[in-house]
Order: structure tokens, then C-alpha cells, then sequence
């Protein structure tokens, strides 16, 4: 079936999403400054189509530390001058949010569609991601060079945009366990034909990313010594959920929106948003 690809259309929606800088970003840069650095080419030998992903919740207020702490075995992606990047990720679904559905209700071999744009660098892609029932995420990507709007064929019978998720990111590789570890932070959703932004602010998201267990991860110890566990995490399905509560389940995902709201509530940033 057809798929729409309008990279102009979702560029301008994505410039209207982010219209400030968070407050830890002052903090975070300073502590990045400190890091050695490695190159988007030295980052493909670990881009682990097949992979393992374990995500984490903390608040935000203990990023800088966090960034202190991981320096001395962890470098920084850097491009074009920037070590924080913009995410522009432009969600596809079936009117009935069928692929939404499919990962609440626990369905295996379930898939995910965006368009993705890198707001620093301008590189796009279209981006299959699916998780199979070894619990493997395997993501399939298209390099997009096109701002003429295009259509592409799809499995589903209908999809079209469903959701816009904004946020920031910086992406660390510690060389010795040959991981990746990427932190994102103010996050911002808005549906298609829609004016509301639902932002989380008080939250980053730490995401290892390997080949295999991640036993002996020294991420892993750090974020055991601050308390903190892996948890299940959609950054697709949680906005479904800010945004769509009223059209789709929710039941599935509810534990996790009360553990965001604990991490929010835990240790909150005290700062001025800079407009």
C-alpha cells in the first residue's frame, strides 16, 4: 500500500515542536566538553542492527553528575561541532493504531515505522524497527535524500503519520566492552493536525545498546549503585499515551507512566527554561 513521505512537511512540523532549550543542557555541554570524542565513522563498527537494548529512567537533575562519573571510560559522538543532537522522529500507524495495539497487547514479531531526521548533520532515514520473539530489536534502514514528497509501499493496508517525537541526544561508546550507550532528554510530542505538546522534562532515558547479555557492563553497576533497574520502554507508546488516551488502551502501560512520574517527582532540576 502507499506510504506518503513528505520530509519537508515533517521537517516544518518538527521545527515547531522544540521552541526552547532545557536548563541541564548548560550543565550537560560542560561536562561533554571533558570527554574524548569519536567520529560518526568510528560508530558504525557498533551499530547494532541486531541488538540488545536495555533502557533506564533517571531523573534529570542527576545528569551532569552521571556525565562526570562515565567520562573516563566513554567517548562522545561528535559531528559537525555538536555532541547534543536533535531527534526528529516522525511516526507511522493505521487509523486504528494498529502498531501501537500490537506492542500493548504483547504481540511478538510486532514492528515499528518512522521517518528520522538528524537536525545537526540533515541526514534522514526511513526506519523499520522490528522486535522479534528472542526479544532481539532489529531495524532496518533507508537512507532518505528527497524533500519532494514520495510515496513508498508499505505491509499494512493504511498507515499514515500518527505521532511526532522530539528530544535530544548525546551518544556515548565505551571501547573496552564495545557497547553503546545513548542519554535523551526533553522529550516533546504532538500529533499530526494538532496544536497540544506533551513534553517529559523531568526524565532522561539512559539506553544500552550491545550484542548479547549485559553482564559486566559497568553502566549497569553504576545505574544498580543509583538505584536504578532496566524497565520496558516505548518512547512511541508513551506519547500514544500522552496524546491519544482517549482513543486507545492504555492498561498495559500504566506501571510505566507511574514510574515516570516517580522519577519526575524524585529529584526535580531548579532552573529557568531559556527561551
Amino acid at each position: 500500500m502507499p506510504l506518503l513521505l513528505d520530509s519537508a512537511r515533517f521537517q516544518n512540523a518538527h521545527k515547531n515542536l522544540r521552541v526552547h532549550t532545557h536548563p541541564v543542557e548548560r550543565d550537560a555541554i560542560t561536562q561533554l566538553s571533558s570527554f574524548a570524542s569519536h567520529s560518526l565513522d568510528e560508530q558504525q563498527v557498533v551499530d547494532l542492527p541486531d541488538r540488545t537494548d536495555s533502557k533506564y529512567l533517571l531523573p534529570i537533575a542527576i545528569l551532569p553528575r552521571f556525565l562526570r562519573e562515565v567520562c573516563a571510560d566513554h567517548t562522545v559522538l561528535e559531528a559537525r561541532g555538536h555532541r547534543i543532537f536533535t531527534y526528529e522522529n516522525t511516526y507511522f500507524d493505521t487509523p486504528e493504531w494498529g502498531m501501537y495495539r500490537s506492542h500493548h497487547n504483547g504481540k511478538l514479531n510486532r514492528y515499528k515505522c518512522r521517518f528520522r531526521r538528524y537536525r545537526e548533520t540533515d541526514l534522514s532515514y526511513l526506519e523499520i524497527k522490528q522486535k522479534n520473539n528472542r526479544n532481539r530489536t532489529v531495524k532496518n534502514r533507508m537512507p532518505w535524500n528527497s524533500d519532494e514528497p514520495t510515496t513508498v509501499l508499505s505491509d499494512e493496508p493504511t498507515v499514515e503519520p500518527s505521532l511526532y517525537v522530539n528530544y535530544r541526544r548525546t551518544s556515548l561508546w565505551n571501547r573496552a566492552t564495545d557497547e553503546r550507550l545513548t542519554l535523551d532528554w526533553d522529550l516533546c510530542y504532538r500529533r499530526p493536525g494538532k496544536t497540544r505538546v506533551e513534553r517529559l522534562q523531568q526524565v532522561f532515558i539512559a539506553e544500552l545498546k550491545r550484542d548479547g547479555n549485559v553482564y559486566g557492563s559497568p553502566f549497569v553497576r553504576r545505574a544498580k549503585a543509583y538505584g536504578y533497574s532496566p524497565k520496558s520502554m516505548s518512547k512511541y507508546c508513551v506519547g500514544v499515551c500522552m496524546t491519544a488516551a482517549d482513543e486507545v488502551k492504555t492498561n498495559r502501560f500504566k506501571p510505566l507512566l507511574r514510574s515516570l512520574d516517580r522519577v519526575a517527582n524524585a529529584v526535580p532540576y531548579l532552573g529557568v527554561i531559556a527561551r
